[in-house]
């Protein structure tokens, strides 16, 4: 069995910011956060790879982590989040 090629691996950045999300969309109205998932079919984290309608990569879920992290430590002010999808 032939091990893979280290080389052939490319890093995972799990640092972003709202301004960087491409399949989340994070809005506050007072003590109400809605996060509306929008996830783009072009923009998985491997290149060429298209995502599928109810399938996600992991750069979805680093986005969801930063905005739920985000929520709970910089808006102590939001007392219910709204998980919505903007797809139909």
């Amino acid at each position: 069995m032939n091990a893979p090629d280290v080389a052939s691996f490319s890093r995972v950045d799990y640092r972003t910011d709202p301004s960087r999300y491409r399949h989340w969309r994070l809005s506050f109205d007072g003590p109400i956060a809605t996060l509306a998932m929008d996830v783009a079919e072009d923009a998985g984290l491997a290149p060429g790879y298209k995502l599928k309608l109810n399938s996600y990569d992991l750069g979805v879920d680093i986005e969801l982590a930063d905005a739920l992290n985000r929520i709970r430590f910089e808006h102590p002010e939001v007392r219910a989040v709204v998980v919505t999808s903007l797809k139909e």
